[in-house]
């Protein structure tokens, strides 16, 4: 954990010099960050969506052989196989679950009191916006990836959408946990989560692509 601190604070440092302003520099080290585990993320997807598959395939196998015991414990036991191969891609993107927490303390404990460019009104990125803005963009960000299968060519059969209520409650919590937090940790969560939201119409747009070349 320490290495990795060591990396990422050295890396953060790199950005600010690179672009004197703060702000700008978390940005470009969160979507550094994000990039280098991507292929986990899109492992990750992949395997859980390989295991919503595999649930559909197995229910109707037991509807399919429920009268013929035999016959449903020998294709059962092929699904349950591949179910858990599915599940060792889910285990690996685990992996970056300390880097992304490491990142999220290396931001934390800045010792700047300095503002940015990126959010005028602030004078130290430590402070809570008191405007309530980040929160407002983060509630917004956060959402988002829960509302593409609204739009039509990004609809995946798979996927259901949102309960409403949900969603109000999703905006609620997201508002609250941000509202007191340092204006640096609000930016990373804004640019992870906008990371977050390609990510997840990049693969939507795979699964699409893939579902139509077969």
């Amino acid at each position: 954990m320490n290495i990795i601190s060591s990396v990422l604070n050295t890396s953060l440092n790199y950005f600010f010099n690179l672009t004197g302003d703060w702000g700008i520099a978390i940005i470009l080290l969160t979507l550094l960050v994000r990039t280098l585990l991507l292929p986990m993320s899109m492992k990750q997807k992949l395997s859980m969506q390989q295991q919503q598959s595999l649930s559909k395939k197995i229910e109707e196998l037991k509807e399919k052989y429920k009268n013929n015991k035999e016959k449903l414990e020998s294709e059962l036991q092929k699904h349950y196989q591949q179910s858990a191969k599915s599940m060792l891609g889910c285990l690996v993107s685990f992996l970056q679950l300390p880097i992304i927490f490491t990142l999220y303390s290396v931001i934390l404990k800045m010792p700047v009191h300095t503002g940015t460019i990126i959010i005028p009104w602030v004078t130290s990125i430590k402070l809570a916006d008191s405007y309530f803005v980040l929160p407002i963009l983060y509630a917004l960000a956060t959402l988002s990836p829960n509302l593409l299968s609204y739009f039509s060519f990004l609809k995946v059969s798979s996927y259901n959408n949102m309960p409403k209520s949900t969603l109000i409650l999703t905006s609620i919590f997201s508002i609250l946990i941000t509202i007191k937090i340092p204006i640096a940790v609000g930016i990373y969560l804004i640019t992870t989560s906008l990371f977050s939201l390609m990510e997840e119409i990049a693969f939507r747009l795979y699964l699409k692509n893939r579902s139509l070349s077969y």
